[in-house]
């Protein structure tokens, strides 16, 4: 059920298939995993997982969201509420199904396998010249079918794969690990984002940081330098080959500040709750000088998009989330980690991180990476106290019968 419910979640099933659109399928699952998960024993007291500060920002961010269009009525708050309530209800069944270290495991192993269906597509529409694949350039479906967005999937998931590579002792499955991180790879030059490719360069950067040995890592830091400085101008030079003088990379960051520009005035205007939530490009022409292709656009910033459309109440919540999620994941400074939640807890830490910078140039509040991420962190965070808690209590159960003995 872990495995089935983060690989369903990518698949899309009611978007790769229209014709099951209508019966919700992955709404009818979700329910029927919830069941499953309620019904489980757990490790962690569950009620624990819901009072963390990293479900409690999350869930406040989320509700901004929805109290951000209260002045077009409650019809469009119901709308809002439809739209981001998904996001809460998956990190609730999240923490249901994640009882114990394997479930985390094989919710880990359902989020790679449903990623690497969406980063298949990619490479497949653009040799297949499918419509997904505009102007050439790599896209899947859904919420992926973007070329900037489809890059948010790959830089989420590639941790994951190395991390596992890393500690699996199967021949067959490190190196089906390595043929999926290689795809990956694939899939961001194909997607010519430029963004992209940035974040891949420094997600190779913090994957030297955080799981090679300190002695080996200027030589990795020093031939990453080297390979990411090529990749970046490759990608570069491949995407203005793609699309000519109709957009630069000179246009696009002239059009990325005229954006942010405007964000800035939306915030001045409204500090509290912004103009709305998904509603920057709606109202982006009344707050600066919008270029034509401009118009009806979203930020391309997250945090940009976030303070502009809800304001101060949503984006203190969103960042108080963030760092409450750093700071639980970097307990290893103080306390020891299982070795089995250490190589997801890294892979987590470094994927965060590298969607954090990526989401500077893409407007994706809704990427499926920052819930997914915050199921998984609580997830560790749970399942290391209830370790601590039962190590705690072997030692005080070992000390009293020493002591009785005596």
């Amino acid at each position: 059920m872990d495995f089935l419910f983060t690989f369903l979640n990518f698949l899309q099933p009611g978007i790769l298939w229209p014709a099951l659109a209508e019966y919700r399928p992955f709404l009818t699952i979700a329910l029927l995993m919830a069941a499953v998960g309620y019904f489980r024993t757990s490790l962690y007291p569950r009620a624990e997982a819901f009072r963390h500060p990293i479900f409690l920002y999350l869930s406040a961010f989320l509700g901004v969201q929805v109290l951000s269009v209260y002045y077009s009525g409650g019809r469009s708050m119901l709308d809002e509420f439809n739209y981001w309530s998904v996001y809460i209800e998956f990190v609730i069944i999240s923490i249901l199904l994640i009882n114990e270290p394997p479930a985390l495991r094989r919710y880990v192993w359902g989020m790679i396998a449903g990623s690497m269906v969406i980063v298949f597509y990619g490479i497949y529409a653009v040799y297949a010249g499918l419509p997904s694949a505009v102007g050439g350039r790599a896209g899947a479906y859904g919420m992926y079918e973007n070329h900037n967005d489809y890059s948010f999937i790959i830089i989420m998931s590639l941790p994951y794969m190395y991390m596992f590579w890393k500690t699996h002792s199967g021949t067959s499955v490190r190196l089906l690990l390595v043929f999926f991180m290689l795809s990956c790879v694939a899939g961001i030059f194909l997607s010519l984002s430029r963004g992209g490719v940035l974040a891949l360069v420094l997600e190779a950067m913090l994957i030297v940081l955080f799981a090679v040995e300190r002695g080996k890592r200027f030589r990795y830091f020093f031939l990453i330098a080297l390979l990411g400085t090529a990749a970046i101008s490759y990608q570069w030079a491949t995407r203005a080959e793609n699309q000519g003088e109709s957009y630069t990379a000179e246009d696009a960051e002239y059009s990325r500040i005229e954006l942010w520009k405007a964000g800035k005035n939306m915030v001045t205007s409204h500090p509290l709750l912004g103009v709305g939530s998904r509603r920057f490009g709606e109202f982006s022409q009344e707050y600066g000088e919008i270029s034509g292709y401009n118009k009806g656009k979203n930020s391309h910033n997250t945090y940009v998009e976030i303070i502009s459309t809800s304001g101060f109440l949503g984006f203190i919540p969103f960042v108080l989330m963030l760092r409450k999620l750093s700071r639980g994941l970097n307990r290893s400074a103080v306390e020891s980690w299982q070795e089995w939640l250490d190589p997801i807890r890294k892979a987590t830490l470094i994927s965060f991180y590298a969607i954090l910078f990526r989401a500077i140039f893409d407007a994706k509040a809704h990427d499926w990476s920052l819930y997914v991420l915050a199921s998984i962190a609580i997830a560790c965070v749970m399942l290391q106290r209830s370790s601590e808690v039962a190590k705690r209590d072997k030692t005080e159960a070992m000390v009293s019968e020493g002591a009785v003995d005596a």
